[in-house]
């Protein structure tokens, strides 16, 4: 929470309300935190956006990743965790082959440059 609205929580205790809260980081999210709770504790038990139950096997994430793609569009990715090397593997090594058997995640590039593959999308 902290991550995405650039403010530092923890100066706040976990069960005490939060106090009226601004931020020069993602203003949306901060407010749809606070609508979640009056605390970091029961904010936090709410889940990610409505994606707290994308945590299973990779087939069975990548099956629901497959109907919010259905639903919203996508690139088969759904990034909700610390970017850290390990998050990235553990996100993307299992998930991508079945996103891949999904026909939702590509298998290979057909452009040299990031950029053109960015504009096919």
């Amino acid at each position: 929470m902290a991550d995405l609205t650039d403010t530092d929580l923890s100066r706040f205790d976990l069960d005490a309300p939060l106090a009226e809260l601004t931020t020069n980081g993602q203003q949306g999210t901060l407010k749809q935190f606070l609508s979640q709770g009056r605390t970091q504790r029961e904010i936090a038990r709410k889940g990610f956006h409505g994606l707290s139950n994308l945590f299973a096997t990779p087939d069975s994430v990548a099956a629901q990743m497959e109907k919010i793609i259905a639903e919203v569009g996508g690139d088969g990715f759904i990034i909700a965790g610390p970017l850290t090397r390990r998050y990235i593997t553990e996100a993307t090594g299992g998930r991508t082959p079945a996103l891949q058997k999904r026909e939702r995640a590509r298998t290979e590039y057909s452009h040299a440059q990031f950029r053109d593959h960015m504009m096919a999308i």
